[in-house]
């Protein structure tokens, strides 16, 4: 008996026994579904092609690659699990491919059994008494598979040359496991050029359109970024051992630079350590423009105010297309960067540059920060002891360079500044009665104080890191130690460490013996952790 229908998904024989083999079903373009066996790695689903024709692939693996590419195992795009190809066929395909067998094996018996009828009416067409009719060789069509229809975001490796799609944000390239999130966000910073570009046609008469469109671009910018750390952040807690999984939910921390420092410090990782002050002060005053464009309409409020000099209360934010797609490429920037953190510091194949120089926006002048019932003298002066502060803790302040660096106050108005920084506790004084000025000091609070001013960093962030930090030790936290796992500078590392002891009993303070840190350390008893755990949670509110 011959198998015809069977026969055209035959692989192989063995014996009488043939071996079948179903293709696995495919877009209209000709990638392949693949679905991870990973349960949590939403939305499992994603799209296999061909390897691009004019890609050279490597003769060795590449320093960013984990998988050595073109072999059969496949690498899950959302969460890196590796397994054997057939382990990422979707159920749904493998009962269809049954239905398919099924079916074939159906249509084979029933021509059989049709042609079986057939040879047997030949032979009996002469008969007066038996008519033998056998119908149509007509059979039921396989049911239909399962096709996606949700927005894909098509891709090619840049490392193995590999094409392939996803419908969600992925970290890895299937192929061969190197990092792609910044293509990924690379994808979305050319949409948002195109949309620029778009409201840059319209005329005067389509303002309001325009004004529209690139609020979107400006919106979508912010939107793809914060999604991008979130992504990643979540990947790196799902890595941890189970007893250590469990976090506080993400919310929009990644909407603000401060906290999202603080759920990466987790890890030991800063993701805007490769910005400069310039393009941090941007990245800053742009992330505060979206949350006045997405939930104010566009018109400045008290708070934007504070970042923008130019800005006016109750009056429409400027939207330029230029401004817009420089926020885009200092996001590219960071995610480039958590790219090559991703490959164990292999950076992606692309460069950091930006299409116009980087500059800071103006800030507000610093009589406009308020600060207590400090005049604005006093003001400066603490923004300029917080900026030339190399330690971040106890320095002295040189009453000449003081006076040099405010040459348009008289000695008694500088006199004046200092006793109210003093009286406030931001400086330590002693008078003597030879000089007009008293010898000064710092304080912790100065720094906890001016420094998200003058650094853009706050100590009171930080110190939440620190917290958790030493919640996780044993008794006694040892202050190189501590400053070696944040991998922070000992400028950031001393105002957030001079805020943390300030909440431990002195007694239990390691002090003396370091002329870098505060203290070398402290113990801790049960007393102390509820103290801390109490006051991380304040700040965390």
């Amino acid at each position: 008996m011959r198998f015809r229908n069977l026969e055209k998904y035959q692989r192989g024989k063995s014996g009488n026994t043939m071996e079948l083999g179903i293709p696995l079903p495919q877009t209209p373009d000709g990638r392949v579904y693949r679905y991870s066996p990973n349960e949590n790695a939403h939305p499992r689903h994603f799209v296999l092609g061909s390897r691009v024709p004019e890609f050279a692939l490597p003769e060795a693996m590449t320093p960013r690659m984990s998988h050595r590419p073109g072999i059969p195992e496949t690498v899950c795009p959302y969460s890196g699990v590796v397994a054997a190809d057939n382990d990422f066929t979707h159920p749904d395909d493998l009962a269809a491919a049954k239905k398919i067998v099924e079916h074939a094996a159906h249509a084979d018996m029933q021509e059989a059994i049709h042609g079986m009828f057939e040879d047997l009416g030949r032979k009996l067409s002469g008969s007066k008494f038996i008519k033998v009719k056998t119908g149509g060789r007509s059979a039921p069509k396989p049911v239909p598979r399962f096709l996606r229809s949700d927005l894909l975001r098509e891709l090619v490796c840049d490392e193995c040359g590999r094409d392939y799609g996803v419908f969600a944000i992925s970290l890895f390239c299937p192929d061969c496991g190197a990092p792609n999130i910044h293509l990924h966000f690379a994808r979305e910073v050319a949409l948002v050029r195109d949309q620029v570009k778009l409201a840059d046609g319209l005329g005067q008469d389509q303002s309001e359109l325009a004004y529209r469109l690139m609020g979107n671009a400006h919106e979508d910018v912010l939107t793809a970024f914060e999604a991008t750390l979130k992504t990643v952040y979540l990947y790196k807690v799902a890595m941890r051992p189970p007893e250590s999984r469990e976090v506080k939910a993400v919310g929009n921390a990644f909407q603000n630079i401060g906290r999202g420092r603080q759920r990466f410090a987790e890890f030991g990782f800063d993701p805007y350590a490769t910005l400069s002050a310039e393009a941090l002060a941007v990245l800053t005053l742009n992330i505060q423009k979206r949350h006045v464009i997405g939930h104010n309409l566009g018109v400045a409020d008290a708070a934007f105010a504070e970042h923008a000099a130019d800005a006016r209360l109750g009056e429409t934010v400027p939207l330029v297309g230029d401004d817009i797609l420089q926020f885009a490429e200092i996001g590219q920037m960071v995610v480039n960067g958590i790219d090559a953190w991703l490959a164990n510091g292999s950076p992606p194949p692309v460069g950091n540059a930006t299409t116009n120089p980087i500059v800071a926006p103006r800030a507000r002048e610093p009589a406009a920060v308020k600060i207590g019932e400090l005049g604005p003298l006093a003001i400066k002066i603490g923004l300029w002891i917080a900026r030339e502060s190399t330690h971040g803790y106890s320095d002295f302040i040189p009453e000449e360079e003081l006076l040099a660096a405010f040459p348009e106050a008289s000695v008694d108005e500088v006199a004046f500044a200092v006793a109210e920084l003093s009286t406030d506790d931001f400086i330590n004084t002693t008078s003597f009665i030879a000089k007009r000025l008293p010898r000064m000091t710092s304080n912790p609070s100065l720094y906890i104080t001016f420094d998200p001013y003058a650094l853009k960093t706050d100590p009171a962030v930080d110190v939440v890191t620190l917290v958790d930090m030493v919640l996780a030790k044993k008794e006694t936290a040892q202050v190189e130690e501590l400053h070696k796992e944040t991998g922070w500078p000992l400028r950031r590392f001393n105002p957030a460490f001079a805020y943390l002891i300030s909440q431990i009993d002195e007694r239990r303070v390691l002090k003396g013996g370091t002329n870098e840190y505060p203290a070398r350390g402290f113990y801790l008893v049960d007393q102390d952790r509820v103290e801390l755990h109490r006051f991380g949670s304040r700040l965390r509110r």
